[in-house]
């Protein structure tokens, strides 16, 4: 049997020629933004290694980090067109296509659980918004999507010690028109830039800082471009779709589909408990880089979320989002 190569590990890439192939692989490129050691990048290779083994050679699968092939908010468009055959893209960038994909933005979703983002994403809800991503961005959604975990706000020069210290700054924040405006309730002015420029943009304080997870900015070691304070809001759970385009897609035979798609599904459990370790050991070893960490009050948090609950419509038609679909989920969050 043919090792499946990765390109996730710490070794330097280099291109393979499809000349080297052997006839029977089928190439099987999967691109990804974050460095090889995000959780995402992590998880990865564990499902690369369970599909190495029962697909017994058939793809050569190779996991291309840090955005070298493309960035973030590219692979979608990359996957419909043919150009990589997977990817895990970040929920918030499809929203882009897809305005329902914003859904866990909505102050409905503020503060959840885990397990309550996982009862609605994996659900009833989940499939109808799945069905959708597929419908209109030509890709297959793979299965139930892995967690990164809740969104933190990390700055350079203000300290943060509540939600008001947020006024007024200018904050990187992913590309969800649902999270851009929560963080306009917040006094923030949101930017959309991919996560790759983000060191140089701190560096060159044209922002102040940015949203995201702590496992995310140890993955970049984010503290050596600048940063300085954090505040934990649970403003956000952040989670990964996985994607294969539909022409790589409908190239497989059943078997194969079945064998991914099996492959996947045996991957996703371990994956979020793994997400959710490593969100705890990221935010210690922050704090051990210097970065003061607080976390809102629940209080705090309770006024901030009645106050965007009175945003919700308004909301919901400013980012296109369907009406009655974000009713279904939000009665779906109360059962």
């Amino acid at each position: 049997m043919k090792a499946i190569r990765t390109f996730a590990a710490t070794a330097a890439l280099t291109a393979v020629s499809a000349a080297g192939l052997a006839a029977e692989e089928i190439p099987f490129r999967i691109s990804l933004n974050t460095g090889p050691n995000h959780v995402r990048n992590i998880a990865l290779e564990d499902f690369v290694n369970r599909l190495a083994e029962r697909t017994e050679g058939r793809l050569d699968v190779q996991v291309f980090p840090s955005g070298q092939l493309f960035k973030g908010p590219d692979v979608p468009k990359a996957l419909a067109q043919g150009s990589i055959e997977m990817g895990v893209p970040i929920i918030l960038y499809i929203s882009r296509v897809v305005p329902n994909a914003g859904l866990l933005d909505l102050p409905s979703f503020y503060g959840r659980t885990p397990e309550e983002i996982h009862a609605i994403m994996d659900g009833a809800i989940g499939a109808e918004l799945n069905a959708e991503i597929e419908s209109k961005m030509g890709v297959h959604v793979l299965g139930r999507n892995l967690d990164l975990g809740h969104g933190s706000i990390f700055t350079t020069e203000r300290a943060l010690n509540s939600l008001n210290d947020l006024d007024g700054l200018t904050l990187r924040v992913p590309g969800s028109p649902a999270a851009r405006a929560r963080y306009d309730s917040l006094g923030v002015e949101s930017v959309a830039i991919s996560f790759a420029d983000v060191p140089i943009a701190l560096s060159q304080k044209s922002i102040d800082g940015l949203m995201t997870t702590h496992e995310t900015i140890r993955s970049a070691k984010l503290w050596e471009s600048g940063l300085k304070y954090a505040i934990d809001t649970k403003g956000t759970f952040l989670q990964y779709v996985p994607m294969i385009g539909n022409s790589t897609w409908d190239s497989f035979d059943p078997d194969l589909r079945e064998i991914i798609s099996d492959t996947w599904s045996d991957t996703v459990d371990g994956a979020r408990a793994l997400a959710a370790e490593r969100q705890a050991s990221a935010r210690a070893e922050a704090i051990d880089n210097g970065i003061a960490v607080v976390a809102a009050t629940q209080e705090e948090l309770a006024d901030f979320r009645a106050v965007l609950a009175e945003q919700q419509d308004a909301i919901v038609e400013a980012t296109r989002m369907d009406p009655e679909f974000v009713a279904r989920a939000a009665a779906a969050l109360e059962n």
